[in-house]
């Protein structure tokens, strides 16, 4: 959060935001090395699918109002490593902890490295401010808690990668509740950068169940 913050500081909101979805090109990589995970053709192709949608919705095409500059590139390529890294320690810490558990040690070490940099008025305006505190509970309670279990079980049962790459359907999604919810406006070629994740995604897990149904017929033949 602290070095996505500090991208959207130098080269503004969209270019950041691009560059932190470069996470599932990290996680495939981290993941091959460490976890033993396997790259596949298909793997790769849902990859630059994701990777591009994201661009696409980013709205990476319209540069006009961003700054582009080296700090805040690095910025936004770290915001994206740190992100394939929450992904990485996740998953290994599925094989000794449940989903509640992982979450929870990262939420609250979290809380205890962010909450010296919060302004002690701001956090006292929040907690006395009954509108503005049940919004925050609604972004705890929903998104975080409800969106990191997901996205932990979800661990616990695909490859990292496969989860990094279909999570980049939040942008997508984001923009649409954005759209229908914000009044936000929504370009064609961020409904086509949205196409292209969700067509990433579906053919990413038409491959794990083309894979399980494989694994079950070498089954059932040695069985016979």
């Amino acid at each position: 959060f602290v070095v996505y913050i500090r991208a959207i500081g130098l080269v503004g909101m969209g270019v950041a935001a691009v560059l932190m979805y470069t996470a599932p090109a990290w996680v495939t990589l981290l993941s091959a090395l460490f976890l033993k995970e396997r790259i596949s053709g298909v793997k790769v192709g849902a990859l630059l699918l994701a990777v591009g949608g994201c661009a696409l919705v980013g709205r990476v095409y319209d540069l006009a109002g961003a700054r582009l500059n080296l700090p805040g590139i690095l910025a936004g390529l770290g915001a994206g490593l740190t992100y394939g890294l929450y992904t990485i320690f996740s998953k290994v810490a599925q094989h000794r902890y449940t989903a509640w558990a992982t979450l929870a040690y990262a939420l609250g070490l979290g809380a205890l490295f962010m909450l010296p940099l919060q302004s002690l008025a701001d956090l006292g305006r929040a907690l006395t401010t009954p509108s503005l505190l049940f919004w925050l509970l609604m972004l705890g309670l929903v998104p975080t808690l409800a969106g990191g279990l997901a996205f932990n079980a979800a661990l616990r049962l695909m490859p990292a990668s496969n989860v990094s790459i279909v999570a980049t359907l939040e942008p997508a999604i984001a923009a649409l509740l954005g759209w229908a919810f914000l009044d936000e406006r929504l370009e064609l070629l961020q409904l086509l950068g949205g196409g292209l994740i969700l067509v990433g995604a579906i053919v990413l897990q038409r491959e794990v169940v083309n894979s399980l149904e494989r694994s079950d017929l070498t089954w059932k033949a040695g069985g016979d």
